[in-house]
């Protein structure tokens, strides 16, 4: 008697465990359901963001890409711009010293010309006096 009372009380917590388990496993169909609901629709979603985000990285890309070769240009004609300048800064040193020397030259020409009118002039004016 005690072994079928044992057995009752075994048979009865499994009816009530059984009871409880059933609306559980339920729920958790349900749920899981729910989620793949959930991941259809954020998957449906996502996809053109996705696409629209590739896009953009492609488009930033060519940009970036773009930008680098302009400042390669940029770089070529700042460099371009410095020889340039160099140049310059060289001829004006040119034009300076040529200057310079023709400044020199015609006063020393000048000077010459002063001094041999000077003794051309005494020459004559002692050959007339």
């Amino acid at each position: 008697m005690q072994t079928q009372f044992f057995w009752g009380i075994i048979a009865g917590a499994v009816i009530v465990l059984v009871a409880f388990l059933i609306p559980a496993v339920l729920q958790i169909t349900r749920t899981a359901k729910a989620a793949e609901e959930f991941l259809k629709t954020t998957l449906a979603s996502l996809t053109p963001l996705i696409a629209k985000l590739n896009e953009t990285v492609d488009k930033t890309n060519q940009v970036a890409a773009k930008l680098d070769q302009s400042i390669s240009d940029v770089q070529h004609l700042t460099k371009a711009v410095g020889e340039t300048g160099a140049i310059i800064g060289d001829i004006n040193s040119f034009i300076r010293k040529i200057q310079t020397l023709l400044l020199v030259s015609t006063s020393s020409f000048g000077t010459g010309i002063k001094t041999a009118l000077s003794v051309l002039a005494q020459g004559l004016i002692k050959k007339g006096g």
